[in-house]
């Protein structure tokens, strides 16, 4: 019993210190440097604004593929019951399916890249922001007045 309270203290002892080692890591760690900061800030800026890019491109293919799903239901439904001898039917069904062909054509273009293209740019920026500014801190008087007259430049 007697040991088990010497080792209970010692681990408290351990851990009381790990935690002020770690307090005067952090402390080191801590930056006032202004241009540091701005960069930082500029960063996190840039993710907002990949963040909704991203977001409405991945939208936007969401919603091609959506359309695209429904009318191959549509097209399912119809040819279950398509007379091949009534020429009307037999037209309303290519007119779907020119629709069809056409919403696959959109699902596989442009919408697609744009998506992706959004989606590695956010990724890239994200790795960067981490490198350079995730594991920081910061003076936050200094960070307060910085935020206040952040002008950031252009994404690139």
């Amino acid at each position: 019993m007697a040991r088990a309270i010497v080792v209970r203290g010692v681990a408290l002892l351990a851990g009381g210190l790990l935690a002020v080692a770690g307090t005067a890591a952090a402390r080191a760690q801590m930056s006032s440097d202004p241009a540091q900061i701005t960069a930082c800030l500029c960063e996190q800026q840039g993710l907002a604004t990949l963040s909704s890019d991203m977001s409405a491109k991945t939208q936007a293919l969401a919603a091609v593929r959506q359309h695209l799903a429904e009318l191959d239901a549509q097209l399912s439904s119809a040819r279950s019951t398509l007379d091949v001898n009534n020429p009307d039917q037999e037209a309303r069904y290519k007119a779907l399916l020119d629709q069809r062909d056409a919403a696959y054509r959109q699902s596989l273009g442009p919408v697609v890249s744009d998506a992706d293209q959004s989606t590695a740019r956010y990724n890239a920026h994200v790795a960067q922001y981490n490198s350079q500014c995730a594991s920081r801190q910061f003076d936050s008087v200094v960070m307060a007045q910085i935020q206040a007259h952040l002008v950031c430049p252009p994404l690139q």
